[in-house]
């Protein structure tokens, strides 16, 4: 294969460069910065693109040859390979998978576009092997690429071995190393036999935990049956004392629920005479709802009444105004003025005594006297039925007390109530009149005024005021009217009426029926929580039940006490039960199917037991491989090394003789005056070079085997040598371009010279 010629469209600081390429050995000849290394680096890409990108710029050629003047990377190559002519054209992208890369038959005008490593397929060499063969830098060999270098051991121990490149011991190796760990890891953890050994070893684990389980489940089923039936025996004692302390305590309940029901009847029978239109009774909340709307209309008609007196004071002032009246003196004024103002003082005190009483506490009949009788009247008849007459007579008297005491307070209260009701009704009707005559004296005040100081301006404002007062005069009617229905309209529901007297009148009724409702429902209330707020039927019906021939338990207390600790226990029991039913529960269900497990653990074994014995098998395989590859290595190793030596021997003029490659390409080498080898770490940075040199030129002619040879690509290789040397290598390269074209780039005139001077063709920049 041979580069005839490139085309740099632009690539780093390059543009619109064409070089033309001979057979034979080619010397690039430049400056520094003229773009030597930059043009290397333009061959290799456009063969191969740029493999994964780097932060670092030395190490991302992509980034670091982006056209300077912010341009798109372009460019072309002519070459000739099998005396066909091609050519490749590349316009990079941002990554390889962006790039176009085109082929074009030059000879037959046939036009494709290729992979961007169109390098892989034209040397059959990946990237990395292309850099440690074909394309040499100017620092030996580059740094350690295992992939690569085990491409290149593969591809010479197979020419060597079957004269085929494409036969792998490395990939035989891989496949079957493959195969193992993936049934057999290193680790021990990750391959499909070491899973299937854990999953073993965790079967067996829950077998063993699921035998250990059902043991422990029995005892706890067991444990469950036995609480069961301890709870059952202690529900049924509780219940028998249940039934004796119900007895007990109807037995002593029965006044309190005889009175219970009595107070029932009054309640029912008062609430008849209460009831509504709408199925509901009156009480406090419909007595304040009427009492509201009275107030509501009391007060409008105080506003109205204010309003007209107001209206009968300004005519007064436009009569007066226009024929002022005798007494319109400064002397009736100061009179008026005085009256006024003792008027206004005894205003204020009325008001002030409605607000006292209405915000007061009303009187109520204490009901702990109507709890006492009820206690003794108790007291009294266990004494008659237990035949202590005396004691029994004294109780009932006292219960009698009590019950007189309760009465009389009750009608105290009751007393008390109606005479503060009285007074706050005798109030208000003091302070209507009191309003009225304050209005009245205002009006002849102001009169007097308009009188004495009567003018136009008074007269048309006494005019104004006059209209305003009529406009909310009309305003206070609607209103007025609005109340009053929704009050006929609320009181229709107790009965139909014809005037707000006649509701004011039935409303003390209900008022007094309304107060005593609620004295009844505060008494039941007492009893019924006395006697545990039973309904009223279960106390007929526990009043059916009360045997007068009752025995009564001495300690009755004691037993309640004994019932609930009882109730108490039976509940903690209850609770054991049911957290034991769940674990049970819990436990049985992860369990499992334990037989379904010891078929899953022998099915596990057999597998296990033929792993094993396949990756026995494949460790000879891989065994046996191995010795044959060391074989094949010998075969190719020496070829290499002789291959190497010789070109070493050349290049150094015949002062080194002999070499030695490891696979991964470390070198020794050996003097052709002194016993023994060094390694390339002894060796001047010079005679390093023409060993890397002499090791790059051995592997191209040895992958190129019988196939036509590969270009070789030198940057500045021989920059560290010195005259002699120089020349003795450059006499060396000339001779072997005879079988494969090489292209050197250098910036050293001495070099440039010296290649000419062997026959090399030179192209300045």
């Amino acid at each position: 294969m041979k580069i005839k010629s490139l085309n740099i469209s632009a690539f780093g600081g390059i543009k619109n460069l064409q070089l033309s390429f001979s057979d034979g050995f080619n010397v690039v000849y430049g400056n520094n910065e003229n773009g030597k290394t930059t043009i290397m680096n333009f061959i290799k890409m456009m063969f191969y693109g740029t493999e994964r990108s780097s932060s670092q710029i030395f190490k991302n050629l992509r980034k670091k040859y982006t056209p300077w003047d912010g341009g798109q990377m372009a460019g072309s190559i002519d070459f000739e390979t099998k005396n066909r002519n091609y050519r490749i054209e590349r316009i990079f992208g941002s990554s390889n998978s962006t790039d176009k890369v085109t082929l074009i038959d030059l000879d037959l005008g046939k036009r494709e576009t290729v992979s961007p490593d169109i390098g892989t397929k034209l040397f059959g060499l990946s990237c990395g092997a292309f850099e440690r063969s074909i394309f040499i830098g100017q620092f030996g060999f580059p740094e350690s690429n295992s992939s690569a270098e085990g491409e290149i051991n593969s591809k010479l121990s197979n020419l060597t071995s079957t004269g085929d490149q494409s036969v792998s011991f490395d990939e035989v190796n891989s496949r079957l190393q493959t195969a193992k760990f993936s049934l057999m890891s290193k680790s021990g953890r990750a391959g499909i036999y070491d899973k299937n050994l854990n999953s073993a070893k965790e079967l067996k684990a829950k077998i063993a935990s699921a035998e250990q389980t059902k043991l422990s489940l029995e005892e706890k089923k067991q444990t469950a049956e036995n609480l069961a039936a301890k709870i059952n025996e202690m529900q049924a004692k509780a219940e028998n004392i249940k039934t004796q302390i119900d007895k007990e305590q109807d037995f002593r309940n029965a006044e309190k629920l005889k009175e219970l029901l009595s107070l029932k009847e009054k309640l029912d029978a008062l609430n008849t005479t209460l009831k509504l239109g709408n199925g509901q009774t009156a009480d406090e909340m419909f007595v304040r709802k009427v009492e509201f709307c009275l107030s509501k209309i009391e007060s409008m008609d105080s506003k109205i009444n204010a309003k007209l007196n107001e209206n009968k004071i300004i005519k007064q002032n436009l009569q007066m105004a226009t024929n002022p009246s005798p007494d319109a003196t400064p002397e009736k004024l100061k009179q008026l003025t005085e009256k006024l103002e003792v008027l206004e003082r005894e205003k204020d005190e009325t008001e002030k005594r409605i607000t006292e009483l209405s915000g007061g506490t009303r009187a109520k009949s204490n009901p702990v006297w109507l709890i006492l009788a009820v206690i003794f009247a108790v007291i009294a008849a266990t004494l008659f039925i237990a035949k202590s007459a005396v004691f029994g007579a004294l109780s009932a008297a006292v219960s009698v007390g009590f019950a007189v005491i309760f009465l009389l307070n009750y009608l105290k209260a009751t007393k008390e109530n109606r005479q503060t009701e009285n007074t706050l009704v005798d109030l208000k009707f003091k302070l209507n009149q009191l309003i009225s005559v304050i209005s009245s004296e205002k009006s002849n005040l102001t009169a007097i005024n308009t009188a004495i100081n009567s003018n136009s301006g008074i007269i048309k404002n006494q005019k104004e005021m006059l209209k305003a007062n009529n406009n909310d005069l009309e305003i206070l009617e609607k209103e007025k009217q609005i109340e009053s229905a929704t009050l006929f309209e609320l009181f229709a529901r107790y009965k139909a009426v014809t005037d707000i007297e006649e509701i004011k009148q039935e409303l003390k009724v209900i008022t007094e029926k309304a107060v005593n409702q609620k004295e009844i429902k505060q008494n039941i209330n007492y009893i019924l929580k006395d006697v545990g707020n039973i309904s009223y039927e279960q106390a007929r019906e526990k009043l059916k039940k009360v045997n007068t021939r009752f025995e009564t338990v001495e300690d009755f207390q004691s037993m309640k006490e004994d019932y609930e600790q009882l109730l108490s226990n039976i509940t903690e029991q209850k609770t054991a039960l049911a957290s034991l039913l769940t674990e049970i529960k819990s436990i049985s269900a992860s369990i499992g199917d334990t037989e379904n497990d010891k078929k899953q653990l022998e099915s596990l074994k057999l597998k296990i037991q033929n792993q094993k014995e396949y990756c026995d098998c494949l460790d000879i395989a891989l065994s046996v491989l191995a010795d044959s590859f060391i074989e094949v290595r010998r075969s190719f190793g020496s070829l290499l090394e002789r291959n190497a030596g010789r070109i070493f021997k050349g290049i150094t003029g015949e002062k080194y003789n002999a070499m030695t490659i490891s696979k991964s390409f470390q070198i020794a080498v050996e003097k052709s005056d002194t016993f023994g080898t060094k390694e390339i770490d002894y060796l001047s940075s010079g005679t390093a070079d023409q060993a890397y040199l002499s090791l790059r030129l051995a592997l191209c002619e040895l992958m190129a085997g019988d196939n036509e040879r590969f270009p070789v690509l030198l940057d500045d290789s021989l920059s560290q040598y010195d005259d002699q040397r120089t020349k003795t290598a450059l006499n060396f390269l000339n001779e072997y371009a005879k079988n494969s074209q090489i292209i050197m780039f250098t910036c050293h005139n001495s070099v440039n010279t010296a290649s000419k001077q062997s026959g090399a063709r030179e192209i300045v920049l």
